[in-house]
């Protein structure tokens, strides 16, 4: 006998108390698994190990606020030496936020567990980044559309339990097209099953400057105009594409307006509507009403603290749903109100190589005791696609 469906109805469902969308780069790179995708040699790796790095110091991604968190980066075609080059030459100080790997297992071999240990151990992890996504398949799968979203949908199951990030560094076809997502290798069952997708597409590889083509099911689709500097070697904004929407959201400029002068307010959506538009006119311009005010702010609870140091948190009574808003200063609510990652307490030894120790000194160990290869003890890193 077959299960029965489990279903919910449109008022039940619009009724459910959902906590707002986690942002790691504002606007940008939300919880669940992305792709980045480019030619070989383009500076993907560039962009990611600076993304690690911005994350996991605070610092701002081009325009975009970030949410400082621990970040992990996987080099799997990477030495520590070169990583330690790397990153010596995008920063002077470095985080001990942002971790390194270049060995791991597969995806058929130990990799989810890997990670489910790591992120045990390193509970404010907030995105991670495989560089690169061939190196974890099963090199002996066939690529069709059914085991390619097969084996995307193993990471992005991580990612959606734990409400983290997950970046998988990936290539483009040969064959161009006027659609850069249709660039990506493989079938479109790897494209049909990520979240966002950003391809960074050079029209000359001569070039230093390029298009970042964006995507995504949480996010605006935009094109961001970047240039690549030599020193230091980072990838620098310098405008946005035709798809861009320019300007600051009206939800933004509204509620600074409204704040300018208050250290709190507490009502419903409602009331703060009504409290923050003078006329139907102004909100009509805006495109904001009672009906989707919650949802706007909700939107952009990362920039609105970070950029212009006003929460937003959202409660529900008896009688009323409520928005509160206050003045504040620094990352509290994200650094309080994230939920523990975890369902269960399961603290089995994995024994793999991304489990870490907590950060010491340079006195109290070396990379090599704290289970990361160095270049006299294992140049390859991976040795024919086996961890």
């Amino acid at each position: 006998m077959s299960k029965t469906l489990s279903v919910i109805d449109g008022a039940s469902l619009l009724a459910l108390d959902v906590e707002p969308p986690r942002f790691i780069v504002a606007r940008l790179v939300p919880a669940g698994l992305h792709l980045l995708a480019g030619s070989p040699k383009i500076g993907k790796s560039w962009l990611a190990l600076w993304l690690c790095n911005q994350i996991s110091s605070g610092g701002k991604v081009w325009e975009f606020d970030t949410q400082k968190c621990g970040t992990l980066y996987i080099s799997l075609e990477d030495t520590i030496d070169r990583l330690h080059l790397r990153l010596s030459r995008i920063t002077e100080h470095g985080s001990k936020d942002i971790l390194f790997a270049t060995t791991a297992d597969n995806l058929t071999s130990g990799l989810i567990e890997q990670l489910e240990a790591f992120i045990k151990e390193y509970p404010d992890t907030g995105l991670i980044v495989i560089d690169t996504f061939q190196r974890i398949r099963d090199g002996d799968t066939e690529s069709t559309y059914a085991n390619d979203y097969r084996e995307v949908v193993k990471v992005k199951a991580l990612a959606d339990k734990h409400k983290i990030a997950v970046l998988l560094i990936h290539h483009l076809r040969k064959a161009p097209d006027s659609d850069p997502f249709n660039m990506v290798s493989g079938s479109t069952g790897i494209i049909g099953a990520v979240d966002s997708i950003y391809v960074l597409e050079k029209q000359k590889r001569i070039e230093n400057s390029a298009i970042l083509h964006v995507t995504g099911r949480d996010i605006e689709d935009m094109q961001i105009k970047l240039e690549f500097e030599r020193d230091p070697p980072v990838w620098k904004f310098t405008g946005y594409g035709s798809k861009a929407q320019k300007g600051t959201d009206p939800i933004i400029t509204a509620l600074c307006g409204f704040m300018a002068d208050r250290r709190d307010f507490t009502g419903t959506a409602g009331e703060l509507y009504a409290a923050i538009y003078d006329s139907k006119a102004d909100s009509k311009e805006s495109g904001i009403t009672p009906n989707n005010l919650t949802r706007r702010i909700k939107e952009h609870l990362l920039t609105l603290e970070k950029s212009h140091d006003i929460k937003a948190l959202f409660n529900r009574t008896n009688t009323a749903r409520l928005i509160s808003l206050s003045k504040v200063t620094g990352d509290s609510f994200f650094t309080t109100q994230l939920p523990s990652p975890w369902d269960s307490d399961s603290s089995a030894d994995m024994g793999v190589s991304l489990k870490m120790p907590s950060p010491v000194t340079d006195s109290e160990q070396t990379p090599v005791s704290q289970g990361l290869p160095s270049d006299s003890t294992n140049r390859q890193g991976v040795v024919d696609g086996k961890r």
